[in-house]
This record gives structure tokens, C-alpha cells and sequence, in this order.
């Protein structure tokens, strides 16, 4: 009995070690790296890199099509679709945090979340990528709506949105 329970508990010692270690450090990413100079410097051009190129989104078209029947516009037009959000998207957030009194060229990343939002038709990593933000006492989130890991990147595939804390 005593050796079972000793086993029992260096199992669960093990995986939440394991837990612990093996997620990834977001704050070291590009993409939250990106998005953080984008924010503070009130630049939209490392949004722009931050969005999947040609040959992340002709890599990810099959593995699209191979479980959905949704019909895919050609490559240019969705990276012209995402270009046109992203911009919006950027500029609504720094819209709203100025109403707040965000002062963006003084903004701090206190720490940076992730929720994974994993869809079971689609073996690739997604998820909510959220920047914990605060300036002029402004407690805040940029939240990266289904971000997506394509080939070891993590890029922006959806909206950007501000919520105050």
C-alpha cells in the first residue's frame, strides 16, 4: 500500500512538473513581442508581421480543407482581409485605451495569459493570447483572439480587442 501511494504521488509530482515546465513563455514570443512595441509605439507595421505570410496560410488551406466543406478564398484576398481587420482592429484599441487615459508610449506588460480555444476539427494549437497591460494607473488586457501556432510561430488570426481591468 505504502509503495502505491509513494508511486501514486511522484505520478502526479511528475505531470504537474511536466505542466509546469512545458508551457510555452508567451512573454518571449514575437507575436507578444510585436504587438507590445505595435501597442507602446502606436505603430500598426509589426500588426502587419505579426499576421500570417503566403506560406503560413498555403500551409494551413489543406489541413482546412481536409475537415471542413468551407469554401477558402485565394490567399491574396485573405491576407488583404486580414491586413484591412488587423489595421481596424489596432486602431479601436488604442481608441478605446486613450479614452481610458492609457498612456500608450508608457505602457508596462505586467504579465501575458494564454486560454487555449482548441478546435477538434483542426489539429493545430489556437488560442487567446492576453497581454496584461497597465499605464497612468490604467489596469487593462489586449486580448489575441484565436491566435494560431503555425510552424513553431504563434501569429494573430482574429480581432484584437481592450478590456479594462
Amino acid at each position: 500500500m505504502k509503495h502505491s501511494l509513494k508511486a501514486a504521488f511522484l505520478l502526479i509530482a511528475l505531470f504537474v512538473f511536466h505542466s509546469a515546465v512545458a508551457q510555452e513563455n508567451f512573454k518571449k514570443t514575437t507575436l507578444v513581442k510585436n504587438i507590445f512595441s505595435a501597442l507602446k509605439n502606436q505603430d500598426d507595421t509589426k500588426i502587419i508581421e505579426s499576421l500570417a505570410n503566403e506560406e503560413e496560410i498555403l500551409y494551413l488551406i489543406p489541413i482546412i480543407q481536409a475537415n471542413s466543406s468551407e469554401n477558402i478564398p485565394e490567399v491574396a484576398t485573405i491576407i488583404a482581409n486580414f491586413k484591412t481587420e488587423a489595421a481596424k482592429d489596432f486602431q479601436e484599441v488604442l481608441r478605446k485605451g486613450t479614452a481610458f487615459n492609457v498612456q500608450w508610449e508608457d505602457i508596462k506588460l505586467q504579465m501575458v495569459r494564454y486560454e487555449p480555444q482548441p478546435d477538434d476539427k483542426i489539429a493545430i494549437e489556437k488560442g487567446h493570447i492576453i497581454l496584461v497591460c497597465s499605464s497612468n494607473d490604467v489596469d487593462f488586457e489586449v486580448i489575441l483572439t484565436k491566435s494560431v501556432k503555425i510552424k513553431d510561430n504563434w501569429r494573430l488570426m482574429d480581432r484584437m480587442k481592450f478590456r479594462l481591468l
